[in-house]
């Protein structure tokens, strides 16, 4: 199970045969305890929720026959990770695909696409159970599942907003964006173990709140449906979705209002055509083509969730020497960034929207060094600034910034946003 509506459905569904007598679903446990009279047909049980993605099996018998399956689980999560990387690299080698910038926050266009396959997997068994068990018990209406899937995106906008605001305070007055950074990452990773079935989810993240909100609001707005479909797709924010989680952390660390808002909207747009024609989308959880690519995905999962770790280790300039470009074009660019005046070294780079412009730059030894910052767009992660090497952590302002220094010995020093999503670093040299 995945989230409480879950629960409900399989209660749903249950209580319809005779027999039955109570119900007693455990998300934690991922388990349903069924009580009833005379026999009981599973195969009629198992008819009534195969459409929605469960069915009832046996457990393991012993305990190594879990750990095998999720050994198996792990080998396979290893061949699609070594296949990823080997086609990227053929890719790369043969100049078939363009070089992938790795630093700054995920585009739009990505967002939409998590969207989209979080609409099949995750979303599918909540937010899709929640309005097949409610709306769509009478009706596939196409107006009420238009409705339902407005009510997520207004929502989930309304409540980015509130994220980003929140986010805002957190890292620029607080200082926890590389806190915001690791818990972010820790969110992919569980999302790609559990959608690679090697770890529950559920078991491990505490759902205690949104859980609680989710079914105070689902039971009064579940009395009347179809007049309350708008409604009840704009409580679906509260669902505890692992996709929604991760995507809900990370829209806090942009610490901007109008980009989380457009951030969580494009999200839930995304999640729309799957929960428009869910109905037609049911038989597709038992599709073996399906699981494998359900299992590509999660490897790609996997792997945003250690890129995370990376940029929250860039925070405190472990293992980031790196370039956003080739090294000789980094170096043209700082050619005509970086000049002597009165004998210091003047850097000039701008924030903008996209993180640090230029954001490589190359200085020498020993000569001191004026950094001018022009903050033009300082309402955002970007907006706060980490220079681990100098011992620099505070929020820039709009206008000029002035950092001034002198190095005295050769290397790197890496600068980053809060949360290590926008990166640069100065080159020292003799």
């Amino acid at each position: 199970m995945h989230c409480p509506s879950c629960e409900i459905l399989i209660t749903d569904k249950f209580k319809e045969m005779s027999n039955v007598s109570v119900v007693k679903p455990n998300f934690n446990k991922q388990e349903a305890e069924v009580y009833f009279t005379g026999h009981l047909d599973q195969k009629a049980l198992n008819m009534k929720i195969q459409q929605f993605g469960y069915e009832i099996g046996d457990p393991p018998t012993t305990a190594t026959a879990g750990f095998g399956e999720a050994r198996k689980n792990i080998v396979e999560a290893f061949l699609i990770a070594v296949g990823l990387g080997l086609i990227y690299l053929i890719a790369k080698e043969i100049n078939i695909i363009p070089n992938i910038n790795i630093t700054g926050n995920l585009n739009l266009l990505t967002v939409l696409f998590l969207g989209l396959v979080a609409s099949i997997s995750t979303c599918m068994a909540t937010s899709g159970a929640l309005f097949l068990s409610t709306i769509g018990k009478k009706t596939n209406s196409l107006k009420q599942a238009i409705y339902f899937s407005l009510g997520r995106i207004i929502s989930y906008a309304i409540f980015g907003f509130i994220a980003g605001l929140i986010g805002s305070v957190i890292i620029t007055n607080l200082k926890f964006g590389s806190g915001l950074t690791l818990l972010a990452a820790v969110f992919m990773i569980l999302l790609g173990l559990d959608m690679l079935k090697i770890l529950s989810f559920a078991s491990i993240v505490p759902y205690g709140v949104t859980s609680n909100i989710f079914r105070k609001l689902e039971h009064f707005l579940i009395k009347d449906p179809h007049k309350s479909a708008f409604f009840l797709g704009a409580i679906t924010y509260f669902l505890p979705c692992g996709f929604t989680q991760a995507t809900q952390v990370y829209a806090l660390g942009l610490a901007s209002p109008l980009q989380s808002a457009l951030t969580m909207a494009v999200f839930a747009a995304g999640t729309a055509p799957a929960i428009i024609f869910i109905g037609s989308l049911k038989g597709l959880l038992k599709n073996t083509i399906y699981q494998y690519f359900m299992k590509v995905v999660a490897v790609g999962v996997l792997i945003l969730g250690f890129y995370y770790i990376s940029n929250f280790l860039a925070i405190y300039g472990i293992g980031s020497n790196w370039t956003n470009k080739s090294n000789k074009t980094s170096l043209l660019v700082q050619a005509s960034a970086v000049n002597l005046v009165d004998g210091k070294q003047i850097i000039n780079m701008a924030v903008i929207n996209g993180g640090y412009s230029p954001n490589f730059l190359t200085v020498k030894k020993g000569i001191p060094v004026k950094w001018v910052i022009d903050g033009k767009n300082v309402f955002g992660c970007q907006g706060y600034f980490v220079v681990p090497t100098l011992g620099i952590s505070k929020a820039l302002s709009e206008g000029e910034n002035i950092i001034e220094f002198t190095p005295q010995e050769t290397g790197i020093i890496n600068f980053s946003c809060g949360m290590g999503m926008y990166r640069g670093r100065i080159q020292i040299i003799d």
